[in-house]
């Protein structure tokens, strides 16, 4: 497969799509709240930015991830674009999460209607520690 029907492969689709969707809005989320006092501009900006140091953490997995395949036989290594998009999708993924434990952990009301729930099931994880 080439680079650009592996991109297709993992990022097409709707559940691909939602995901980064996903990551978009708990981005959009963060920096509407956390620069709450700033006008619309600087807010997206801080958005933008967050969603591209998630893609650079999408790269710097999807070059380790080729790095470290190197070592296994050829017969089970993976081109390396299937390694690069592995490699970015995951890295989106886990810093979108990563923003959004952050934000439900940081902010107040991050999670609108939800954060009631979340508090009280942090309260119980917690007390269990």
């Amino acid at each position: 497969m080439n680079f650009e029907s592996e991109m297709k492969a993992r990022f097409g689709g709707f559940w691909n799509s939602l995901v980064l969707l996903l990551v978009v809005i708990i981005c959009l989320r963060f920096s509407a709240i956390e620069w709450a006092s700033e006008d619309l501009g600087t807010k997206l900006y801080h958005s933008f930015k967050l969603f591209f140091w998630c893609a650079l953490f999408g790269v710097l997995l999807a070059i380790l991830k080729i790095i470290f395949s190197i070592s296994n036989p050829p017969y089970l290594r993976l081109p390396a674009s299937a390694n690069f998009a592995w490699g970015l999708k995951r890295g989106i993924t886990i810093g979108g999460f990563l923003i959004l434990l952050v934000g439900i952990l940081q902010l107040d009301n991050f999670m609108g209607v939800f954060q009631p729930f979340i508090d009280k099931l942090l309260q119980k994880l917690l007390g269990l520690i």
